[in-house]
């Protein structure tokens, strides 16, 4: 299912030859309307749904931002498919920034919005020297670049990802099923039984859907109904006895034959699907977000300088005794909004040198 503004009216696609039923809701606050001979309006007893096959054209819009999402007509079970927030109309800044932004139902959302750049950018117009103008589309780019970056600075995962282990073996399809791959986590008895604990590779963790200790060909123990989860750090505590060495589970004992128990370790694994990152882009702490913000707008501001006034120091200029002369802080090797993005680069590397232990670890290792 998609949609796309046109400013005053809204296409709707839906996919395939199903008959759906739509309903849209009208800002974030708003109530789910339903689709009728008389336009939308609210899914009251009595209320007759009118059966859309292939597109819509929504031309009955208000100024603002509306949702969409359609089911099967004739399958009251069936699931939701959900469009994000699409304007409408004339509309004030919308973002975190303002106020009036939330994320849509069904969807993660959006950690900023281009008009949350904008902000950040107060004042800067966003039009070249030549009349080109930058698009929502190119700032979305470096909003989703610094989000990234962030990410990784900070060794976290900001936006909701799921995590599965051997996805082909298992005929999962990536982007239907899970969004990254990960491999085994491989079996320290001395860990287990030192912390009673499995780190994962991403945090902050959401959920686990799976907890094995494997083995090259069988399944040897579930964990999953014995064990908890610490989310903000992403370490996962059993309950369940290890199994010893001594132990005659079938298991365990293909594991170590025919090289004998020392190589125990070397032949068990874990096996971990599970969701990380923020349950919604409204669930990110906002300083979090403020620093992807920053980060976004430094890029932009780089680019937009540029188209500007590229290279440009100085100039004078002197007719018959009058002078007029101009002076810039850019110049060959200095940008345009030099102290801007000064200013913000020095609040972001204060911002990750007090906060990046408040996410991640430090790095140990030994020889």
């Amino acid at each position: 299912m998609k949609a796309y503004s046109l400013q005053t009216q809204i296409l709707v696609e839906l996919p395939g030859p199903i008959v759906y039923r739509l309903e849209r809701r009208d800002g974030c606050g708003g109530a789910w309307l339903v689709l009728t001979d008389d336009g939308f309006i609210l899914d009251d007893e009595g209320v007759m749904p009118k059966p859309v096959t292939g597109n819509y054209l929504d031309k009955a819009l208000f100024n603002g931002i509306c949702q969409y999402r359609a089911r099967n007509f004739s399958d009251e079970t069936s699931a939701y498919d959900y469009t994000g927030w699409l304007r409408c109309g004339t509309t004030d800044p919308i973002g975190y920034m303002y106020g009036n932004y939330h994320a849509p139902e069904g969807s993660w959302g959006d950690i900023l919005t281009t008009d949350d750049i904008r902000g950040y950018l107060w004042g800067v117009d966003f039009r070249a020297s030549n009349g080109a103008s930058y698009t929502d589309a190119q700032i979305q780019y470096f909003i989703d670049a610094a989000l990234t970056g962030v990410e990784r600075i900070l060794n976290i995962t900001i936006k909701k990802t799921r995590v599965v282990c051997e996805p082909a073996r298992r005929g999962l399809e990536k982007g239907k099923d899970y969004d990254e791959a990960e491999d085994y986590y491989t079996f320290k008895r001395e860990r287990v039984e030192r912390n009673g604990m499995i780190t994962t590779r991403r945090r902050p963790v959401i959920s686990i859907s799976r907890l094995d200790l494997l083995n090259r060909n069988d399944r040897i123990v579930p964990l999953l109904q014995a064990s908890t989860v610490d989310h903000t750090k992403g370490q996962i505590k059993t309950f369940n006895r290890l199994p010893r060495q001594s132990d005659s589970m079938r298991g365990v004992e293909t594991a170590i034959y025919p090289y004998g128990a020392e190589t125990l370790e070397r032949n068990l694994f874990y096996a971990i699907d599970y969701v990380a990152g923020f349950e919604s882009s409204d669930d990110v702490p906002m300083d979090l977000r403020e620093i992807i913000g920053k980060q976004a707008a430094v890029s932009l501001l780089n680019i937009i300088g540029r188209g500007l006034m590229s290279g440009f120091s100085s100039s004078s200029l002197s007719i018959d005794g009058v002078s007029e002369s101009f002076s810039s802080t850019q110049s060959a090797t200095s940008a345009y909004y030099g102290a801007d993005i000064k200013q913000y680069e020095s609040e972001i590397k204060d911002y990750i040198e007090v906060n990046k232990l408040k996410f991640g670890f430090i790095p140990l290792g030994s020889l």
